[in-house]
C-alpha cells in the first residue's frame, strides 16, 4: 500500500489524491487504510517515514552511519565526503526503485505538505548538516559556517540536476539514461570538487 500511495502521492499530490485511488490502486478495501494509517494525512505521513527509513539503510550500509566517527584530518573528512556522494550517485543508478519515493520528496521539497517538517527534520536537515560538518572538516575548521554550508547545498544539488531535472539532463547531455559511466563521470567532477576543498 506505501508503495501505491508514494507513487500517487508522488504524482498527483496529497490534495488531489484520494483514499479511494490508493484503494483502487492497491485492490484493498477503503476502511483498510483508515484501519492501518488512521486517515489520508496518516498514510501519507507513513510514506515519508518509508522514504527517511530506505534513505538511512542506505546511509548505513554506504558509510556506515551507525558507527560514524567524524574525521579528524582535513584528508579523512574528504574520503568521508566522496563516500557520501558516491552512496548518492548509486542511489540514482536505482532509479526503478526510486522514482516514486523521488517525485514524492520532490513534491514535499517544493510545496510543502503534511509530511515536509517530518522530512526536514529526519532526513533533509540531518544530511545537509552532515555534509556541511565533512566540508568544514575538509578545510580545517572544527565547527561549519555559513559558507560551509552554501558548499554542501552546491555540492548536493549537484545531484538534483540528475533527480529533478532529469529529461533536461539526459536531452542537454545526450544520453538515454543514468547509467553507470554517466554517475561515475559525475562523481569524479564531484571528487574535483571535494578534494580542491
Amino acid at each position: 500500500m506505501i508503495d501505491a500511495a508514494l507513487s500517487l502521492f508522488g504524482g498527483n499530490g496529497f490534495e488531489a489524491t484520494s483514499t479511494r485511488d490508493i484503494a483502487a490502486r492497491t485492490g484493498v478495501a477503503l476502511p483498510a487504510i483508515a484501519y492501518h494509517f488512521g486517515g489520508k494525512e496518516g498514510l501519507y505521513r507513513a510514506c515519508a517515514e518509508h522514504v527517511v527509513e530506505r534513505y538511512r539503510e542506505r546511509m548505513r550500509a554506504g558509510v556506515g552511519t551507525g558507527n560514524l566517527q567524524m574525521p579528524d584530518t582535513p584528508d579523512a573528512a574528504r574520503a568521508l565526503l566522496r563516500q557520501v556522494t558516491e552512496m548518492l550517485g548509486a542511489m540514482l543508478l536505482d532509479s526503478e526503485q526510486s522514482d516514486a519515493w523521488l517525485t514524492f520528496m520532490i513534491r514535499e521539497m517544493n510545496n510543502a505538505g503534511p509530511a515536509h517538517d517530518l522530512l526536514y527534520r529526519d532526513l533533509w536537515e540531518p544530511g545537509l548538516a552532515l555534509v556541511a560538518t565533512l566540508v568544514a572538516a575538509a578545510r580545517g575548521r572544527a565547527a561549519a559556517q555559513g559558507e560551509d554550508k552554501l558548499e554542501a547545498l552546491m555540492l548536493l544539488s549537484s545531484f538534483s540536476a540528475f533527480s529533478t531535472s532529469r529529461r533536461v539532463a539526459l536531452d542537454f547531455g545526450g544520453w538515454q539514461s543514468i547509467d553507470q559511466p554517466l554517475v561515475s563521470a559525475m562523481l569524479a567532477r564531484l571528487e574535483e570538487r571535494i578534494n580542491a576543498l
